[in-house]
């Protein structure tokens, strides 16, 4: 996300970007639970840090998909191993922290624009095509032909990732454009969500790759988290649908 040019803009001091970053973080009781205690937590002190050192929230956002993008290209070209595990997952992990950041940094400053927008959007929809992907790839390389049917499982996750995407984002375009509030919920129904929602959270995927030096580990928890983010998708279409369809109604 970009925002205003932080020459117009007084550099707090760490602390007290902090501190700001608590009063202007956006409400985080829909969000998955790794999301939610460790991601958007970590993207704040990354958001500090950011504008201490003068960053904009695109560079931010460029950071970040540098060091994703990194990670995901390691894991289709280099044979799974303990420390290609170890490496992926810190380079994942980091570059999701850094998507929180620029969300966070864009709000210290003042708020985001249309282009920081679509950039950070552009980079999630290609990181998340591009990861199941790379997984592909490794398999296909390293697993060898004899187990051709795994190639199905990362083509499947990334069918569900790209359609839950698409589906967040474009009802989120329509109940926007029709006006309709934005959600809300009390503190026991939120953490209730959070751990629901969990086996959906991108950034569990990320820990998920320091299993690579395991490789049937691996697939099980990357398998357990497909299955997840279906069932999530599949619930998420019938949420979707009926909010849209009472929202026809009210017109």
């Amino acid at each position: 996300m970009s925002a205003t040019p932080s020459a117009t803009l007084p550099r707090r001091s760490f602390g007290a970007a902090m501190a700001d970053l608590r009063a202007a973080g956006k409400p985080s009781h829909h969000a998955p639970l790794y999301s939610r205690l460790v991601n958007r937590p970590l993207g704040r002190v990354l958001a500090a840090v950011a504008h201490r050192l003068g960053m904009t929230p695109d560079q931010v956002t460029i950071t970040s998909a540098v060091l994703t993008f990194t990670g995901i290209g390691l894991v289709a070209a280099v044979r799974p191993g303990v420390v290609l595990g170890l490496a992926v997952a810190l380079l994942l992990v980091a570059g999701y922290a850094l998507d929180s950041a620029d969300g966070q940094l864009a709000r210290l400053r003042g708020g985001g624009s249309l282009t920081g927008e679509w950039l950070d959007h552009m980079v999630d929809c290609a990181k998340g095509a591009a990861l199941h992907l790379a997984v592909l790839v490794s398999l296909y390389r390293f697993a060898g032909p004899s187990q051709p049917e795994l190639l199905l499982l990362p083509a499947a996750f990334g069918l569900v990732t790209t359609v839950m995407f698409f589906g967040t984002v474009l009802t989120d375009q329509l109940r926007r454009g029709a006006g309709a509030p934005g959600a809300s919920g009390d503190g026991r129904r939120s953490r209730l969500r959070s751990f629901v929602t969990a086996p959906a959270d991108y950034g569990l995927l990320c820990v998920a790759f320091v299993l690579l030096g395991w490789p049937a580990a691996f697939l099980v928890a990357y398998g357990l988290l497909f299955a997840g983010t279906a069932a999530y998708l599949a619930a998420g279409l019938v949420r979707w649908r009926r909010q849209l369809a009472a929202l026809d109604a009210a017109r």
